[in-house]
C-alpha cells in the first residue's frame, strides 16, 4: 500500500515468472486484473464523499477558520466491509491530489497510505510512516526523535493527507495512558500551523475508541460500514453481479437471479460487501478458466468452493437447506482474524451532506471476512 508505487526488483522478479507463463494464461492473468480494478460504485461512496468534501474544505480554509472541524475521518466496518477499496478509489481519484513536481523540482507525495504495523506502537507506527515516505529510519529510533521527523518528512514531501489503514492496531496494542498519547499525537498532525495534515484511519473495532476522547470527537466525522442483509439488500446484490458480469467482464449472465440467488450470496459472505464483490470476480474468472461465454450459477458455485473448501453439501449455492448453514467466508473471518475484534454497532449509508453521521442503531454483528477489506 506504498501509493501504488512497485518496486523495480519486485518488476524485475514478476517479468521472470511471466516470461514461463503460456499466452492464454498471461491473457487471463491481466484481463482478471483489468476486472477486479473496477470500482462498484455504492451508496457507501456518497456517504465518504461528503466527508471528505467537508475535509477539504476546512484543509483549504485551514488558515482563515475552520473552526478545527471535519480534520479527521474515520472509518469503521467488519474486515472486508470494502473500507480500504472505497476509500482508496475516491483518493485515487481527485486530481487535487495527484502527485506533482514541485518549484524545485522534487516529486510530491499529497497522500500519504500506509498500513498499521501489527504488533503497534507510537514508535513503530512512525517509523512505518517514514519507511512509506522513503526515509532511511534506524532501528533504535525513539519516540520524541520519531514524530517530529515524521511530521517534518510530511512536510518535505508536502503530505496534506495521511491514509491508515487497519488503524485499529494503533488502538489494541496501547493501554490507556499510550492511548491518550496516541490521541494526542493525532491531534498534534492535525492542526500544526505551518503545514495543515488531515487524517484518515480505517479499521475495525476497537477503532471507535479514539472518538471517546472529547477534541479527537470534536475534528472526527465517522462513517460505520453495516452488514448487508437477506432480504433488504437482494435488489442491490442483482445490480452489482450485473455490473461486473456484463459491464466489468464484458461477458453475459445466465437467469438465476430472480429467484433466492441474492440471499443466496449474502448468507454465504455473511453480509459482507466486499466478499459479494470478491465472489463475483471469482464466478466470472471460472466462467473465463473453463471459456464459457455465460456467468452461470454454476460458477458462483464453484467460486464458493474453491474460496471455501467446502463440499457439495456445505455449499451454500447448491445446497437445499442452505439456510441452514453457516456461511464459510465467515468461518475464514473467525480463523484468519481472531485478535482484530468486532464491531456491534450500524450506521445508516447515507449520502446526503445534511444527514446526521452518528446515527447509531444498536445491532450485535458476527465477525465476517472474506472480500475486499
Amino acid at each position: 500500500m506504498a501509493n501504488n508505487v512497485v518496486s523495480a526488483e519486485l518488476v524485475e522478479a514478476l517479468s521472470r515468472v511471466r516470461q514461463s507463463m503460456p499466452a492464454a494464461e498471461l491473457e487471463l492473468a491481466d484481463r482478471m486484473a483489468e476486472i477486479s480494478s473496477k470500482h462498484v460504485e455504492t451508496m457507501r461512496d456518497r456517504a465518504f464523499d461528503s466527508r471528505f468534501r467537508r475535509m477539504k474544505r476546512s484543509l483549504v480554509a485551514h488558515f482563515t477558520g475552520d473552526n478545527k472541524q471535519h480534520r479527521i475521518i474515520i472509518v469503521t466496518g467488519e474486515s472486508h466491509a470494502g473500507k480500504t477499496a472505497l476509500i482508496e478509489h475516491r483518493l485515487d481519484s481527485d486530481p487535487g491530489f495527484f502527485p506533482y513536481v514541485d518549484k524545485d523540482g522534487n516529486m510530491t507525495v499529497p497522500i500519504l497510505k500506509m498500513e498499521a504495523p501489527s504488533p503497534c506502537n507510537l514508535v513503530n507506527l512512525a517509523i512505518e510512516g517514514l519507511t512509506r515516505l522513503g526515509y532511511p529510519v534506524k532501528g533504535d529510533i525513539k519516540e520524541k526523535t520519531a514524530w517530529p521527523l515524521f511530521r517534518d518528512q510530511l512536510k518535505r514531501f508536502k503530505v496534506l493527507v495521511v491514509f491508515i489503514d487497519e488503524a485499529q492496531h494503533t488502538v489494541n496494542s496501547t493501554n490507556r495512558a499510550d492511548l491518550q498519547r496516541l490521541r494526542d499525537i493525532f491531534k498534534h498532525l492535525v492542526q500544526m500551523k505551518d503545514w495543515p495534515v488531515r487524517l484518515i484511519l480505517a479499521g475495525v473495532s476497537p477503532l471507535e475508541k479514539l472518538r471517546e476522547d472529547r477534541q479527537i470527537r470534536t475534528r472526527s466525522m465517522p462513517l460505520h460500514l453495516g452488514d448487508l442483509s437477506v432480504g433488504a439488500h437482494s435488489n442491490h446484490v442483482r445490480h452489482w453481479v450485473r455490473k461486473i458480469v456484463t459491464e466489468h467482464a464484458e461477458l453475459r449472465l445466465g437467469d438465476f437471479l430472480a429467484g433466492d440467488f441474492p440471499d443466496r450470496m449474502i448468507h454465504s459472505a455473511g453480509g459482507c460487501f466486499g466478499s459479494i464483490i470478491q465472489l463475483t470476480r471469482l464466478a466470472v474468472e471460472d466462467a473465463l478458466v473453463n471459456g464459457e461465454g455465460v456467468v452461470g450459477d454454476k460458477n458462483f458455485a464453484a467460486a464458493y468452493s474453491n474460496l471455501t473448501g467446502c463440499s457439495s453439501s456445505q455449499n451454500i449455492f447448491t445446497a437445499r437447506k442452505w439456510r441452514m448453514l453457516e456461511g464459510a467466508l465467515a468461518k475464514i473471518a473467525d480463523d484468519s482474524d481472531a485478535n482484530e475484534g468486532g464491531s456491534e454497532r450500524e450506521i445508516a449509508d447515507d449520502g446526503d451532506e445534511g444527514a446526521s453521521e452518528g446515527e447509531i442503531k444498536p445491532k450485535v454483528l458476527k465477525r465476517h471476512r472474506g472480500g475486499e477489506r
